[in-house]
């Protein structure tokens, strides 16, 4: 009969199993915090490029309303235009002046930025500034919002605007 040595070891003993069990679910704990980070940047990053997206749509705005001094385009924090139906299209379209268009315009946008652009619905504002210290003057126009309890902001400035009406 064979004699059996029981101080060779024949596997695993079960504490080496436990400890490679906890290297391993470490690791992926951390592999999920990294996906987690992954996710918020990422949500981050699309209210980002809303923000942006509603800029450049304010800017088109402004570009296309030529016979307008820039300065009925200023809006400050919390206001809003006012709703002078200019976007009526066919025989029974408003026939608006450009100060008018301008009022509709900043109505349009700033709901539009509240209520459908992506943007949480709560503390979304805008506010479109005119410096005319400077030569030219400057526009800058900031998108507000809070994501996950941080106020956060994009702000872009232009000169390329058509800042004052062209004479008649």
């Amino acid at each position: 009969m064979k004699k059996i040595n029981f101080k060779k070891q024949a596997g695993f003993n079960l504490i080496e199993v436990l400890l490679a069990f906890m290297i391993l679910s470490i690791g992926l704990l951390g592999v999920a915090g990294l996906q987690t980070t992954a996710i918020k940047a990422s949500h981050t990053a699309m209210l980002k490029t809303i923000a942006i997206t509603k800029v450049s749509e304010i800017v088109e705005r402004i570009r296309s309303n030529t016979n307008v001094d820039i300065s009925a385009y200023e809006l400050a924090k919390g206001a809003v235009g006012a709703d002078r139906s200019c976007d009526q299209r066919g025989p029974a379209a408003t026939q608006c002046s450009p100060e008018d268009m301008a009022q509709n315009d900043l109505f349009v946008w700033e709901n539009s930025l509240i209520n459908g652009a992506g943007l949480p619905a709560e503390g979304t504002d805008a506010s479109i500034i005119l410096d005319n210290a400077v030569v030219p003057p400057v526009v800058t126009i900031t998108v507000y919002w809070v994501e996950r309890g941080e106020d956060m902001t994009y702000s872009s400035m232009i000169q390329q605007l058509p800042l004052v009406a062209p004479a008649p």
